[in-house]
């Protein structure tokens, strides 16, 4: 399971505006292999996935999905998209150099600003977020959640990557990272502030990490699934709690609202992608 760390950054993103480069000046950062066409009108289903050598594949889905990469800070929200880039479906696969690990931002960055002509910034604005805190005033944990007794630390240099968790509880509870089903959230060994980043779809505000705990946890959670609307879905597990309750009694942490300044990509100019 791929990662994303949200970094903090001291100055103010307010403002903040891709650099202008040259093809030349972004040689150093781009894909080996870009391919990008519309998709077939009478395609059908589709998906993201990545390949072991970090090639991404894109089947069948509109440029939306994939614009937030471009963003030089990580970001949940997108404004200023024309209407083609939520309604129009493209196949793109973008390879990268053998051996990159650190630069697939500024190479999404570059092959958007080639191939769409993209201008865009980061804004700050004000949203309504959830706070991650402990919930019990004596700072005591909830059943499910403890010290990793897991090396989750960084691993030395010229070292095999993990293996990625399983979707099996029992693997998952045996090493670092985290597995993310449907009702369930298990880990052997998981910071903070990568929980609070996974679970900000589940509550439908991004979530911000104030427990105050450090280091690794291993954790189980399981948590009732929403039903759709107008449904009587007999396979939908309704004897769990729900997620802001399973939250509390098992893990011990509870989501407070909250306010706070978070970065919005605004893109100024974009134009459909030349195709190959």
């Amino acid at each position: 399971m791929k990662w994303l760390l949200l970094t903090m950054l001291a100055a103010p993103l307010s403002g903040l505006r891709l650099p202008a480069q040259s093809p030349a000046e972004l040689s150093g950062a781009q894909f080996d292999v870009v391919l990008i066409k519309r998709s077939p009108s009478d395609a059908a289903g589709g998906g993201m996935r990545n390949l072991p050598d970090g090639t991404m594949i894109v089947i069948n889905q509109p440029i939306r999905s994939i614009i937030l990469s471009a963003s030089p800070v990580p970001a949940r929200e997108v404004e200023g998209l024309p209407d083609w880039v939520n309604s129009e479906r493209y196949d793109v696969t973008l390879k990268p150099p053998a051996g990159t690990t650190r630069q697939r931002r500024e190479m999404m960055r570059s092959m958007f600003a080639e191939r769409m002509m993209l201008k865009a910034h980061v804004e700050e604005r004000e949203r309504d977020v959830f706070a991650l805190v402990v919930a019990r005033s004596d700072g005591r944990l909830g059943p499910q959640l403890k010290p990793s007794a897991l090396d989750c630390g960084p691993r030395p240099p010229g070292a095999p990557p993990p293996s990625p968790p399983s979707f099996n509880k029992a693997d998952a509870q045996g090493r670092c990272g985290g597995m993310f089903g449907p009702g369930e959230i298990a880990s052997g060994g998981l910071l903070l502030d990568s929980f609070v980043i996974s679970i900000s779809g589940l509550t439908g505000r991004q979530v911000v990490n104030r427990t105050g705990l450090q280091g690794f946890y291993a954790l189980t959670l399981h948590y009732a699934v929403p039903r759709p609307l107008g449904t009587t879905d007999a396979a939908v597990d309704d004897s769990n709690p729900d997620f802001f309750t399973a939250l509390q009694e098992q893990l011990g942490l509870k989501l407070q609202p909250d306010k706070m300044r978070v970065p919005i990509f605004v893109v100024d100019h974009i134009e459909r992608p030349t195709e190959n």
